[in-house]
């Protein structure tokens, strides 16, 4: 039941902040290619990992490991400089919910501190905080992904995410 909850308000907080940063993008530069979209999308198919295209163009995606473990989070698609359909430049981002604070509360300094600690650390992804949430986010080329590649990355996502999320649940105890 937690972890139902969670991902719920995992999936409110990111689709609150990431048409936000979307609707930035979008004033600055023409819209992406439908073909990123495409290649994408059937990367995901192939990959056999579920999705759901939102309003906003960012994805929903589960990823399975295990027969009993799974993990949904986040992902868009954007670009490197300033035409979004050069295929070279084009990016797939992947967001996992780490945890929350409480709304209002300022962000503990030893969170802080440790955030940064960890960000020197990790060999792939950093994690961040938009509003009162900690996310862990990590990107790959998508010239370069295939199927393989989309879904080992999400999988090496999971794993990390599972790892960091248990870091920092000790913080978030002590508001």
């Amino acid at each position: 039941m937690r972890k139902i909850l969670a991902l719920t308000l995992v999936y409110a907080v990111l689709a609150s902040v990431l048409p936000a940063t979307a609707q930035k993008k979008d004033q600055q530069a023409p819209p992406q290619s439908q073909s990123a979209n495409t290649k994408l999308e059937a990367m995901l198919n192939t990959a056999q990992m579920p999705f759901n295209k939102m309003e906003d163009g960012t994805y929903v995606v589960v990823v399975s490991v295990d027969q009993n473990e799974s993990e949904r989070f986040h992902m868009t698609l954007s670009y490197l400089g300033n035409d979004p359909n050069d295929e070279r430049y084009q990016i797939v981002q992947m967001y996992f919910l780490l945890g929350q604070i409480a709304k209002g509360a300022t962000f503990p300094p030893a969170l802080i501190k440790q955030m940064n600690q960890w960000n020197s650390q990790l060999t792939m992804g950093k994690v961040f905080a938009v509003s009162n949430v900690i996310i862990y986010g990590t990107s790959a080329w998508l010239a370069k992904s295939d199927a393989d590649s989309l879904a080992l990355d999400a999988t090496l996502g999971h794993y990390s995410s599972q790892d960091l999320r248990k870091e920092v649940a000790p913080y978030l105890k002590q508001q």
